[in-house]
């Protein structure tokens, strides 16, 4: 009896002592970016809401304003610059704010608002400050869509495609960086179409925007950014 009472005693006990589940470790994350500017909620007249504006050369005047226009693709607010330039080359930044990514998917509709066709106008990626970035651009005078890296204010050309253009007044210009293992690129769609292929490693994480380079008038809406997963490995390979 004293032995059966022993054993259902540790019995008792080994069932009151089962080990716990272990608490699950806690890994934080950032969410990758996925945002859409659409300009509806900004005030008219003025910087749109969440950017900052910067310029480069030192005869370009121009602001950028969000405007009211109900032919907009997503009315009733765009956003517009008119850059006056008397330099070969000026440009404008408007840049969103807590935007820093590497690897981005950037696109923006477009109105090409020809007042003076040499203007360009389109997509800044990468920024670093207001004088180095990457700009992927469309030239209206020319019918082309051009790459730079800009680094200290200069501009050094990537690449450059002729483009035929949809009929009507809003185009659609995208962006796609990523890379193959160690190898940066850029792909650039015009209106849908696949374009143009550029390689740089430049510059790494960054910031978004738009941008407008020398003489001319255009509007923009819809800018959207999503940030791509890449084919890099998670980790280091072993050391054996």
């Amino acid at each position: 009896m004293a032995l059966s009472f022993y054993v259902m005693g540790a019995s008792m006990g080994f069932s009151e002592e089962q080990p716990q589940e272990l608490p699950k470790p806690f890994h934080k994350t950032t969410p990758p970016l996925f945002q859409e500017w659409n300009f509806d909620q900004s005030s008219l007249s003025g910087l749109p809401k969440g950017f900052t504006q910067a310029f480069g050369g030192s005869s370009g005047k121009g602001e950028w304003s969000v405007k009211e226009d109900s032919t907009a693709p997503s009315p009733p607010h765009l956003v517009e610059q008119r850059l006056q330039c008397d330099e070969d080359w000026c440009y404008q930044l408007l840049i969103a704010e807590d935007t820093v990514v590497e690897y981005v998917d950037l696109s923006v509709r477009l109105k090409l608002n020809f007042g003076t066709p040499t203007g360009k106008a389109g997509l800044a990626y990468g920024i670093q400050d207001d004088k180095n970035f990457y700009a992927t651009v469309v030239d209206p005078g020319t019918s082309e869509v051009v790459a730079y890296v800009v680094k200290d204010g200069q501009p050094t050309e990537l690449g450059r495609e002729v483009l035929i253009p949809r009929s009507g007044d809003w185009h659609s210009l995208r962006i796609q960086r990523n890379t193959i293992i160690s190898k940066e690129f850029t792909e650039t769609s015009f209106d849908n179409h696949l374009i143009l292929d550029v390689y740089d490693q430049s510059f790494k994480k960054g910031k978004l925007g738009l941008v407008v380079i020398g003489d001319g008038g255009f509007s923009f809406d819809n800018l959207r950014a999503m940030e791509l997963m890449t084919n890099r490995p998670l980790s280091r390979p072993s050391a054996y």
